[in-house]
C-alpha cells in the first residue's frame, strides 16, 4: 500500500532529477532503501518526508557517481499533456531548457524538481533536502539565476511581433 501511494510522487521526482531513463531504477532503490532502513523511522506520521529525502539522496548519489549521462526532462506521462495548447511548445521548451539543466549541480536539480515539479514549499522542499529554510531558498535562488544566465534574456513581445513581420 505505501508503495503504490509514494511510488509516482517519487517517480516525478527521480524523473526531474536524474531523468527518464533512470528515475524507475531510482525509485525501486528508494523503496529498497527505505524497508532496509525502516527500524530507524523515528516518526511514521513523517514516513512521506522520509522516503522523499530518501529519494533525494539517492538521485544526488545518482549525479555525482554518473556526472556525464545525460538527462531527459521528460518527468510527467501522458496524464499531464497540457489540456490545450500545441504540444510543440513543450517539446521546444525541453529542448532550450535541457542543456540549461544538465549544467545544474544535483543540489541545484534537486530543489527545482522538489519545489517546482513537486510543487512543494520552500519549508517542505527544505526538509525533503535534509538543510535549513535558509540554504532551500538560496539553492533556489542559485539555480534560477544559473538557468537565467544559461537560457539567455527571454523574448519580449517586440521580439515576437518583429519575428513574425520578417517570416511573413
Amino acid at each position: 500500500m505505501l508503495v503504490q501511494q509514494h511510488a509516482p510522487k517519487l517517480y516525478r521526482l527521480a524523473s526531474g532529477i536524474v531523468g527518464v531513463t533512470d528515475a524507475q531504477d531510482i525509485t525501486q532503490d528508494t523503496f529498497t532503501a527505505a524497508w532496509r532502513k525502516l527500524p530507524t523511522l523515528r516518526d511514521p506520521e513523517r514516513f512521506p518526508q522520509w522516503i522523499t529525502r530518501i529519494c533525494v539522496n539517492r538521485c544526488r548519489t545518482h549525479l555525482h557517481a554518473n556526472r556525464s549521462a545525460p538527462i531527459s526532462l521528460e518527468a510527467g506521462g501522458a496524464e499531464e499533456m497540457p489540456a490545450r495548447g500545441d504540444f510543440r511548445d513543450a517539446i521546444d521548451a525541453r529542448a532550450v531548457i535541457g542543456p540549461a539543466f544538465r549544467g545544474l549541480s544535483a543540489d541545484h536539480r534537486s530543489v527545482l524538481a522538489l519545489h517546482y515539479g513537486l510543487g512543494l514549499s520552500i519549508r517542505d522542499t527544505a526538509d525533503a533536502m535534509d538543510v535549513r529554510v535558509g540554504t532551500a531558498k538560496s539553492r533556489l535562488n542559485a539555480a534560477l539565476r544559473i538557468m537565467r544566465v544559461a537560457l539567455g534574456p527571454l523574448p519580449t513581445a517586440t521580439t515576437v511581433v518583429d519575428e513574425q513581420a520578417v517570416s511573413q
